[in-house]
């Protein structure tokens, strides 16, 4: 166990349940880092086949913790950042992720579910990837991901936009498997985990390779475009106005942009 993370291993399976539930799940450079060292761990570990993701608490994720992007992410650059050492992680991991998705997924939340190979997500569950509402910039390859997924339309509407979207429109746009009652998702993703566990590893994790590999240069590229403009809006004075009002409980004010 970590400050992040719990974990359990039975079955060939690697539970991770996010377990900041104080401040529902929220990402930051000490986040990144677990996770990396988690699936790193995981991807060294003959013992383990499969990787099952959920959270304790009402949320899965509710995204970037706004002090730390304010105040610390990105700080060495991208290249060199938490979140670029675990995107890298996500593009060459070869044993499959599957995740159970429940109450709220906003910004990163929802994004990392398009790097996961199957999503099962309790209805009634809140998606959100308000980037452009807080003065940021896409991440996770998102910006690639999800127009590939969504198509352009749908994918304009949830980024450009940033509006709370439900677990019917996270379907349409690719980032579900499906959407089950709140009492049984984790059942459902552990049934699809076990199932997974017990075929032979090395042709699982060729098929996989063989799926995204396609993808894979346009990904690194947007990994890079991403982080430039991450780094970009951490140093705006559009990000202190959407924090300010964030702390505030109010309107961002964009007037005099």
């Amino acid at each position: 166990m970590d400050a992040h993370f719990t974990t359990t291993q039975d079955h060939h399976v690697l539970h991770l349940r996010f377990g900041q539930v104080g401040v529902r799940n929220l990402m930051d450079d000490a986040w990144f880092d677990a996770l990396e060292a988690h699936l790193a761990e995981a991807d060294r570990n003959p013992a383990v086949r499969v990787v099952l993701l959920s959270a304790e608490g009402d949320a899965f994720c509710s995204g970037a913790n706004l002090k730390s992007v304010q105040h610390g992410l990105l700080a060495e650059g991208y290249a060199q950042s938490a979140l670029s050492r675990l995107l890298r992680r996500l593009t060459t991991f070869d044993k499959p992720i599957v995740a159970a998705v429940h109450g709220l997924a906003i910004g990163g939340g929802s994004t990392l579910l398009l790097h996961c190979d199957f999503v099962y997500a309790a209805e009634g569950t809140r998606f959100q990837m308000p980037f452009a509402r807080l003065g940021l910039a896409p991440e996770f390859g998102s910006s690639y991901l999800l127009p590939l997924n969504a198509g352009m339309r749908l994918a304009s509407q949830l980024v450009l936009l940033g509006e709370p979207f439900d677990a019917a429109t996270a379907l349409r746009a690719g980032l579900l498997t499906d959407v089950v009652p709140a009492d049984a998702v984790l059942a459902r993703a552990r049934q699809t985990a076990d199932a997974l566990a017990q075929l032979a590893p090395s042709p699982v994790a060729r098929a996989k390779r063989l799926l995204r590999q396609g993808h894979q240069a346009a990904l690194e590229a947007t990994f890079e475009a991403e982080g430039q403009a991450l780094q970009e809006s951490v140093q705006s004075p559009e990000l202190d106005e959407a924090v300010s009002a964030f702390l505030a409980k109010r309107a961002p004010d964009f007037s005099r942009f």
